[in-house]
C-alpha cells in the first residue's frame, strides 16, 4: 500500500528514521510523486537489522511514536498525518537554509487527492507509506 519508490526514477520524498538514534527527518520534500518511510538500521551482528525483523519494526514504531510522527499497522504499513508531513517539509527547508516554494502546498494537496483516489489515505486522514529498510 502507498507510493512505490523506484531508484531509476529519481528522488523519493521519504521520512527517514534512524533506528540507532531514533532521529527522524524528511528527505526530498520537493518530490511529490513518491512517498516512503526509510528505516536506517545499524547492523551489529553481520546480517540481521538490529536483531530480528520484529525488533527493527519495534524500533521503527517506537521512533515514530516518540516524535509523534505516525503509526505502524500490523501489516507493516506506516501511516503519517499530512500535517506532520507539512511540518517535516518546512523543517527540512529551513535546515537547508530556505523555505518551501509557494506552490508546494498546492502540489502537496494534489498529491493527497491522488492518494485518496488510490485508497492510500486512512479513515483518519493519514497517508499510507511502505517501509524501505536500509543499512547506515
Amino acid at each position: 500500500m502507498g507510493w512505490t519508490a523506484d531508484s531509476d526514477r529519481g528522488s523519493v520524498m521519504e521520512v527517514v528514521v534512524d533506528l540507532g538514534t531514533a532521529e527522524v527527518a524528511l528527505h526530498q520534500p520537493d518530490d511529490l510523486q513518491r512517498f516512503a518511510v526509510r528505516a536506517v538500521s545499524h547492523r551489529t551482528d553481520g546480517g540481521a537489522a538490529d536483531g530480528p525483523a520484529t525488533t527493527a519494526l519495534a524500533s521503527l514504531t517506537a521512533a515514530l511514536r516518540e516524535h509523534d510522527i505516525g503509526r505502524v499497522d500490523p501489516d507493516g504499513t506506516v501511516f503519517i498525518p499530512p500535517d506532520t508531513v507539512r511540518t517535516l517539509a518546512a523543517r527540512a527547508a529551513t535546515n537547508a537554509g530556505g523555505q518551501l516554494p509557494a506552490e508546494w502546498e498546492t502540489n502537496f494537496a494534489s498529491m493527497l487527492e491522488f492518494a485518496v483516489s488510490k485508497g492510500w489515505i486512512a479513515s483518519d486522514g493519514a497517508m499510507a507509506a511502505h517501509i524501505e529498510w536500509s543499512d547506515a
